[in-house]
Parts: structure tokens; C-alpha cells; sequence
């Protein structure tokens, strides 16, 4: 739990910082208390985990948009089948927000690990984004876990086993290959989503 704590501090002053050099105008939207924002950044709701990305992507479920937020260069060398990329400096360009601002799809953050996921969530929910979630590991553990699985059990347990298992067939359903730039020339090209945006609600009403 103290962990949970340390981790939601350091996030949210990184938060903090990047919304201050940031070029988003105050009061532009309906901003998210701090304190409900920060007991949201230390529960783990927000998260997706790779096992549970990598059944999405195998059963090419249409109610989802993976966005990678690393910079470009390290996006086409490596990244998820069908993503797309905002790098997080990019993130709250007005052209972007577009993909938070709708009803269509639940948007996967991931990075390299959590962190910057993280705050590219942080940023989204502060915005009153509440369809955003988070890839927990990010592409470390899905290399890790989904590419290159192993058996790390010392007893046999039958969980573990089943968990085990199911990385092995998702390890060979998506070639089980390192980061290497030839995965980013075979995975699936992103899918350009059309976005409906939120309908607004009506200010004022009947007196």
C-alpha cells in the first residue's frame, strides 16, 4: 500500500509539471477535483493487464483504440498489432483530444512501462475522460509475458499452469518475436477510427 502511495505522488507531480508547460488553456473544460483525481491515480482499476490486451487484440474486438504513447522513433521499430501513436508531448493537441472526446471505444494507453501511460491517463481524466484505461507493464512486461513467456513456477499449481499456458499460445499467435524492427514492419497497420464526439449538455433549462 505505501507503495501504491510513493508511486501516485511521484505520478501526480509529473502530472503537474507537465500540465504547467503545457499550452492547454485553464478552465477550457470541466476540470476533475485534485484530491478524487489522486484517489483514482492510487487504485488499479484503470488497468488493463497484457494478458487481457492480448485476448482483445486476438479476438479483434472492435470497441477498443491501443494508443502508444512513446515517442515516433521507438513506435516504428516496435509497437502493439493495430495501434496508433500520440507520443505524450503530443497528447493534448487539439486534433488528439478527438480520441477522448467520444463514446465509441475504450482507449488502451501504453508505453514502455507504466509511467508515462500513466500520466497520459492522468492528463485524460483530469479533462473529464472517464473511457481511458492503462496497459499495466506496458511493453516491457508484454515482451516479458506475451513474446517470450516462462514457466516461473517452482511448485505446480494449476492457475499458474492455465496462465502459462494461455502466454504460450498468445506468444506464438503473435510470432513470439523480440523487439526488433521487422515485428513493427508485420504487425497489423492502425485502424483510423471514426470518432462521434460526446454530446455536450444543454446549458440553462426551464425557469
Amino acid at each position: 500500500m505505501k507503495k501504491k502511495y510513493i508511486i501516485g505522488i511521484i505520478v501526480f507531480l509529473a502530472l503537474g509539471a507537465f500540465i504547467a508547460l503545457s499550452e492547454v488553456k485553464e478552465n477550457s473544460f470541466e476540470e476533475t477535483k485534485p484530491d478524487k483525481l489522486f484517489l483514482d491515480l492510487i487504485e488499479t482499476t484503470r488497468y488493463f493487464s497484457v494478458e487481457e490486451v492480448a485476448q482483445l487484440i486476438i479476438s479483434q474486438d472492435p470497441s477498443i483504440l491501443l494508443i502508444d504513447v512513446r515517442p515516433k522513433e521507438y513506435y516504428e521499430k516496435f509497437s502493439l498489432n493495430g495501434a496508433m501513436n500520440i507520443p505524450i508531448q503530443h497528447f493534448l493537441e487539439a486534433d488528439n483530444l478527438a480520441y477522448l472526446d467520444q463514446d465509441v471505444y475504450k482507449v488502451i494507453l501504453f508505453s514502455n512501462g507504466s509511467s508515462d501511460a500513466d500520466i497520459a491517463w492522468m492528463l485524460a481524466t483530469r479533462m473529464g475522460y472517464t473511457n481511458v484505461y492503462v496497459m499495466q507493464g506496458g511493453l516491457n512486461t508484454w515482451v516479458e509475458d506475451i513474446l517470450q513467456p516462462k514457466d516461473k513456477s517452482i511448485i505446480w499449481d494449476r492457475v499458474d499452469d492455465q496462465l502459462y499456458q494461455y502466454r504460450r499460445g498468445a506468444s506464438i499467435y503473435f510470432g513470439g518475436k523480440a523487439v526488433d524492427t521487422d515485428a513493427a514492419e508485420e504487425r497489423a497497420k492502425p485502424k483510423k477510427p471514426v470518432i462521434r464526439r460526446k454530446k455536450k449538455e444543454v446549458e440553462g433549462g426551464c425557469s
